[in-house]
């Protein structure tokens, strides 16, 4: 597929989207990109590297309990 092609496929995907929040997704992209950066974590300090990897590798349920240990825990505050 040569350059012109490619650009006139995603005028036309781009023509077609009905969603305002993909449109303001791309156009941030775009942006973004057309200042030379090419991803949006060039900016970030070696720390907030470092948070954002831990953070992504961190497992989102370490810190869930089941209905029945919250019911359990909190059982006393919710009598009458």
């Amino acid at each position: 597929m040569t350059l012109l092609q490619r650009k006139q496929e995603l005028i036309q995907q781009i023509n077609n989207v009905k969603d305002e929040d993909v449109l303001i997704m791309l156009e941030e992209e775009l942006t973004y990109r057309l200042q030379n950066k090419t991803d949006i974590t060039d900016d970030l300090t070696p720390d907030e590297q470092r948070e954002l990897e831990k953070l992504a590798n961190d497992e989102s349920d370490q810190d869930t309990v089941s209905l029945t240990e919250f019911r359990n825990a909190t059982g006393k505050w919710r009598t009458k």
